[in-house]
């Protein structure tokens, strides 16, 4: 009972101790990591059995004695980049196994160390120092002569030490402390502050075994007409040389390999070790090699050789292309320098060391300015000079030619990228290409691009033809090397151009082919033979204008990122989002839209949703997150796009209304019109008659109840009786029961004439407007026959007249008819004449 209890107790120990420091470090497994938490101190509740401490970017500053005397199994502390500038005696004191200590970035004194501060350090294999010292400004005095001793007694205990990074002090002095090194095999001088070297300065060096020496970036080194070669003889057993950024000068950095001679190397990096502005008259930037600046290195079996950027320009024979073991080479580099191979006795030397070196796998000869293009001069006013213009008498004139040239036969990498030449080739025919994977000729000034041929075989994997115009090359056979390529780089290759001639650079692209970069193209639209790329994986249209997403690209689903950037989108399309949001589910896909123009107007809103909506991964570059901003406040930004279609709504009501209105009012105003044509039409079999028809009637009377009296005592008796004329009037003649409109067409179909007596009551009357209108059609079928007589009657005149008349008052009789009875003789005469 007492050992559960125990053992639930330690466990809740353990618990409340991690929470405890859970708010400085995280802990994983046996790993604790403290950086950027801003530290002061070493903390001291950690688990006792971490084996690896990370205590980067805090702001400790100080280590005391047996700080880590709780964490006895460290193998590897990290304290890099803190603003540590003094360490106890004791500082390390406990740490008995630990194997990798990291002191990077802080600021300590690579001369104050005290004597035993590494003792505790048994088992240390890797210490790094480096990057302590400071840099001086470019405008304080320097190199000032004194020297500098390092702590050689506090060094002296790491006997077990493989792997020493620290920095190099002007005028340093290395005690006898550093001979116990016997198992250092690295050696690095990061921060390189020396002036001046000499053959003492490593002298205690000499018992280490060194087989990589990192000396870059010595910027400070102060120029000299003459070096000692003897300064890396302590290091004879080196295999890896870095020299790159020091400014020893290409003739003294090639006089240090001196130790080195007739031995085996890995690596030696000669990269700009030259600079113009740090050149003395004994010792220029601008170059030649000679064979005995070439005495050391050519003897040397070395596997990588860099000799970029150094001011060479030119190779006199039997030096630079001249060497012992050819067969050593692996990689060579002679980039960003100015020398040709066109003249007979170095293009000799080229081709021989081409047909030894068997096993070289790279080579460089890139950013190389020998000869501009169409090189135009000017000349001074008023001068006598004519023209500069001529071509020298003695120079033949450079025609194209055909070349051949046999490749190392292991020869994976060529490169000749922004090489600046006037030579011309009409053909170039590669032999030994079974093993190149990886050809770039970008930028290189090509006055005419040859035909590359490879007749025994093209296993090509990368090519980059970037910044060469497409139209040069798109109607030639090299294109063809491009069907099985994985990489093709086209940037800056002008294929806007290309296009606009009707001509195609990808329809030679296979399914083999999984990387294109054609950014830079001034590209709008992409053809329709894109789409058959079906296992493209990468595809970068960057600086370029579609203001679409190229519709050819929704045929791939094997892509993984499309990078858009800095084009002219204006959104994505529901189609495009879709097909996105489809292929994701597929292969994560990555879409790359920083720098477009996408607008927060209402046809984006929903383009807008989906970016926040989406797990396509989008760039974080200020693209998404200003859309986030707005999306989070979605009504505020958008609550205008539903007021403007509702205003959209409205107007169409209103037009609509508008337009049922005018169609209403047009079916009102002609509604009896059509209805007595759709009455003809439905009901009657109508046929117009001849001009013997027989009329039912003589006169159709049409009136108005104010009227009815004087029409019966009146008008009826005079026309029946002494004119004798059958008359229809509708209180008398029409049947009871039937359809009062039939009647009325009827009775009107079968009288001669029609008389209307216009009174008040008859404007008023609502039939009038359809006797009027039925009578106007009898009238236009039957002209011959039918006559209107209009009797205005009880003080109408003409103005008092229906309208509905006015479309036929040249063939209406008009009889103004007198208020007094005794004066209607006239009248009389007049009515009895028109229907006679």
């Amino acid at each position: 009972m007492d050992g559960r209890l125990y053992l639930i107790v330690t466990v809740t120990f353990c618990m409340i101790a991690r929470l405890a420091f859970a708010q400085f470090c995280d802990l994983h497994d046996l790993f604790a990591n403290c950086s950027k938490r801003d530290l002061s101190n070493i903390p001291q509740n950690l688990p006792k059995n971490i084996t690896e401490l990370d205590l980067s970017e805090n702001v400790i500053t100080e280590i005391g004695a047996r700080t880590f005397n709780r964490y006895s199994k460290l193998l590897h502390l990290n304290l890099a980049n803190n603003k540590i500038n003094s360490l106890n005696s004791d500082a390390f004191s406990g740490l008995n196994e630990t194997k990798v200590l990291i002191l990077t970035g802080n600021r300590l004194d690579h001369t104050k160390y005290p004597n035993n501060v590494f003792r505790p350090l048994k088992n240390i294999q890797e210490l790094y120092l480096n990057r302590n010292m400071r840099k001086p400004s470019p405008f304080e005095p320097f190199c000032h002569g004194n020297p500098c001793r390092y702590s050689d007694k506090a060094f002296s205990w790491l006997v077990n030490l493989n792997v020493l990074s620290i920095d190099l002090c002007e005028n340093p002095e290395f005690g006898d402390g550093f001979l116990n090194m016997k198992n250092l095999q690295n050696l690095t001088f990061d921060y390189c502050l020396v002036c001046e070297l000499s053959n003492k300065t490593f002298s205690n060096f000499k018992y280490s075994n060194v087989k990589v020496l990192s000396l870059s970036r010595c910027e400070l080194y102060k120029m000299s007409a003459s070096i000692e070669a003897g300064i890396f003889n302590p290091f004879s057993n080196v295999t890896s040389l870095d020299l790159s950024n020091s400014y020893f000068s290409l003739k003294h950095a090639l006089k240090l390999l001196f130790p080195f001679r007739n031995k085996t190397m890995d690596m030696i990096n000669i990269h700009r070790v030259s600079r113009g502005s740090r050149t003395i008259s004994e010792n220029p930037f601008k170059i030649v090699i000679t064979s005995d600046m070439m005495q050391y290195l050519k003897t040397i079996c070395v596997k990588t050789i860099i000799l970029s950027y150094n001011g060479i320009v030119d190779v006199k024979p039997n030096s630079l292309f001249v060497h012992d073991h050819p067969e050593c080479f692996e990689n060579i580099i002679l980039s960003a320098n100015s020398f040709s191979v066109e003249y007979n006795q170095q293009y000799i030397e080229v081709i021989k060391l081409s047909n030894a070196v068997k096993n070289l796998r790279l080579f460089d000869y890139s950013y190389v300015p020998l000869q501009f293009s169409n090189m135009k001069f000017i000349l001074p006013p008023n001068s006598m000079i004519v023209n500069n213009h001529f071509p020298s008498l003695y120079t033949e004139t450079k025609h194209p030619t055909n070349m051949t040239f046999i490749l190392p036969p292991k020869l994976e990498i060529l490169r000749f990228s922004y090489v600046m030449t006037g030579s011309s080739l009409f053909s170039l025919v590669l032999k030994n290409t079974k093993a190149l994977k990886y050809l770039d000729l970008s930028h290189f000034a090509f006055q005419e691009f040859p035909d590359i041929f490879m007749p025994e075989g093209n296993v090509l994997e990368h090519v980059d033809f970037s910044g060469i115009d497409s139209r040069l090359y798109v109607d030639k056979g090299v294109i063809e090397l491009m069907r099985d390529v994985k990489t093709i780089l086209l940037r800056d290759a002008n294929l806007d151009l290309t296009f606009r001639e009707r001509k195609n650079v990808f329809k030679y692209f296979g399914n083999s082919t999984i990387n294109i970069d054609i950014s830079y193209n001034h590209l709008v639209t992409l053809p329709k033979t894109f789409g058959v790329i079906s296992n493209l994986e990468h595809l970068n249209l960057s600086f370029n204008s579609f203001r679409n997403f190229p519709k050819s690209l929704t045929s791939l689903y094997n892509l993984k990122i499309v990078d858009l950037r800095f084009n002219q989108l204006l959104t994505l399309n529901k189609m495009v989002t879709q097909w996105a949001d489809n292929v994701f589910q597929k292969t994560n896909l990555s879409l790359l839209l920083k720098g477009n123009e996408f607008a927060c107007s209402c046809e984006n809103r929903d383009f807008l949703k989906w970016l926040t909506q989406t797990k396509v991964l989008l760039d974080t570059n200020r693209t998404r997150t200003t859309t986030r901003f707005v999306v989070e406040r979605f009504h505020d930004t958008f609550s205008d796009c539903d007021a403007i279609a509702w205003l959209r709504i409205g107007v169409i009501c209103i037009v609509s209304s508008f337009v049922i209105i005018c169609l209403s009012a047009i079916l009102y105003q002609f509604r009896w019109r059509m209805a007595y044509f759709f009455y003809r039409k439905l009901k009657m079999n109508y046929s117009i008659e001849s001009d013997d028809v027989e009329f039912q009637y003589d006169i159709f009377v049409a009136y108005a109840s104010d009227c009815c009296e004087w029409l019966i005592g009146t008008l009826l008796p005079i026309i029946e009786e002494e004119w004798k004329l059958s008359v229809c009037v509708k209180d008398r003649d029409f049947p009871v029961g039937v359809d009062r409109a039939d009647t009325v067409i009827n009775s009107m179909r079968n009288s001669k004439f029609i008389i209307f007596i216009i009174t008040p009551g008859f404007i008023k009357r609502k039939w009038g407007k359809f006797e009027i209108e039925m009578a106007k059609y009898e009238m236009f079928e039957q002209r011959k026959q039918k006559r209107i007589i209009v009797i205005m009657k009880d003080g109408t005149s003409k103005e008092d007249v229906p309208i509905e008349f006015s479309i036929m008052w040249k063939d209406v009789i008009m009889i103004e008819w007198p208020g007094d009875d005794m004066n209607t003789e006239n009248v009389w005469y007049d009515l009895k004449l028109q229907l006679g």
